[in-house]
């Protein structure tokens, strides 16, 4: 009877045993840096995040990684896995086939991109454009205008002083007619007449406007022009540029709409291979991957631009039906509440 105890005894522990290891949630990982860690041990955002949730629930758990995202997603749609961490967009093509915890992270995309400065010309070019040269002409007309009625009305009375010649005289009254509106009043020339302080009166008035909106739009055009360069920081500058980009249609869409070439990578270490390669002329991923692997690297030679593209939210994945999801995103309110997970994404970022 004792035996018979002791092996009833062995029989049900083994059982409890088998019990716990079955108890063990399933989770993958894939992902690129710093939500994924790639090395010998798991390491990224995302485990960070995830050990708290783990830690909170008292869950155990044994980790899988999978070479992408997609093929984490596969293995969730299949009940392979409980869970997928991991920097995966929540969209509706992949919500149509899995279901998505709370969005634990809201990014944007951001342009990466090398610097590349204007030559020469290309920075004076703008000062010998058509719209720039038209506003010299029309400057000289209005001025040549002034000239000749200053001419007109008191140059030839005095043409000991203004010239004894119609050119020598218009030419005086321009000269005047540019002192006027530059302030200069070098004392040379004087209206007389009342007539001739009447043009030169009125030119005095015009003058200050035209001259301000004159020297204002040269200023603009040389800011802009320092300011400017060829490298790419805008949607607007893809036209024509070949683009790596997420394999999402939505983004692929907006660089289609610029009339740029995307071509979709499967991480930011791809396309950023790709960029250094000088296969690509920029490129457009979500911004906490490229702000981490632009900060790993020599920040003059590139430029990042945060133009808030397209939002995107990440999330964990689940098989549909999954009752750890109401778990998971209880956990994932409380660390947002508690500003728990803006510290872990801000403390992996200052890493660098």
């Amino acid at each position: 009877m004792h035996r018979y105890l002791t092996i009833l005894f062995l029989f049900f522990s083994l059982l409890l045993v088998g019990q716990t290891e079955d108890k063990k949630i399933r989770v993958g990982y894939a992902g690129s840096a710093p939500f994924v860690i790639q090395g010998e041990s798991e390491d990224g955002i995302v485990f960070d995040i995830w050990k708290e949730i783990a830690f909170d629930l008292n869950l155990k758990y044994t980790l899988l990684e999978y070479a992408s995202v997609e093929a984490g997603i596969e293995a969730a749609k299949n009940n392979e896995i409980d869970i997928l961490l991991g920097p995966t967009t929540i969209n509706e093509e992949r919500a149509a086939e899995i279901s998505f915890s709370q969005p634990y992270y809201n990014t944007e995309m951001a342009i990466l991109a090398p610097v590349q400065e204007l030559s020469i010309w290309e920075k004076a070019s703008p000062i010998f454009s058509e719209t720039f040269l038209f506003a010299v002409f029309g400057l000289l007309l209005i001025l040549t205008i002034v000239g000749f009625l200053f001419w007109l009305v008191e140059g030839r009375k005095y043409k000991e002083d203004y010239g004894m010649h119609i050119h020598q005289g218009i030419g005086s009254g321009i000269w005047l007619a540019i002192v006027t509106m530059t302030t200069v009043g070098y004392g040379d020339y004087a209206p007389r007449t009342s007539a001739g302080r009447v043009v030169m009166g009125s030119w005095m008035i015009i003058s200050l406007i035209l001259a301000t909106t004159f020297v204002a739009g040269i200023a603009t055009t040389l800011s802009l022009t320092a300011r400017d360069n060829k490298t790419i920081t805008s949607m607007q500058q893809l036209d024509g540029k070949k683009v790596a980009v997420p394999d999402y249609n939505k983004i692929m869409d907006r660089v289609r709409n610029v009339d740029g070439q995307p071509i979709p990578v499967k991480t930011v270490s791809e396309g950023y291979d790709m960029l250094l390669n000088k296969k690509v002329d920029a490129l457009i991923y979500d911004e906490i991957p490229l702000e981490y692997i632009f900060a790993e690297n020599e920040k003059e030679n590139y430029v990042l631009s945060k133009k808030k593209i397209e939002p995107q939210y990440y999330g964990f994945v689940f098989p549909v039906g999954s009752k750890l999801k109401r778990k998971v995103d209880l956990e994932i309110i409380h660390l947002q509440d508690t500003k728990e997970i803006q510290h872990i994404v801000e403390d992996w970022i200052s890493r660098n």
